[in-house]
């Protein structure tokens, strides 16, 4: 009697559980999708500032000058 009672809770709370978990599946999707589009732009301007500072340093040495250090 008492396994059936279990059996049958149990039953009740995967139902009641099941479209949370189709949610968080949905969602926790959606944010690995964000993470890597968040990467790729973080990466890229990562990427750009340097060589816009290997550009600067150039130009310096081109026109013999020195930036300011901070």
């Amino acid at each position: 009697m008492a396994d059936n009672n279990l059996a049958q809770i149990s039953k009740l709370l995967d139902d009641k559980l099941e479209p949370i978990k189709k949610i968080l599946d949905k969602h926790g999707k959606l944010l690995k999708s964000l993470k890597k589009d968040q990467d790729t732009m973080l990466n890229m301007l990562d990427k750009e500032q340097m060589e816009q500072g290997k550009r600067l340093k150039q130009v310096e040495e081109h026109l013999d000058i020195t930036s300011p250090s901070f």
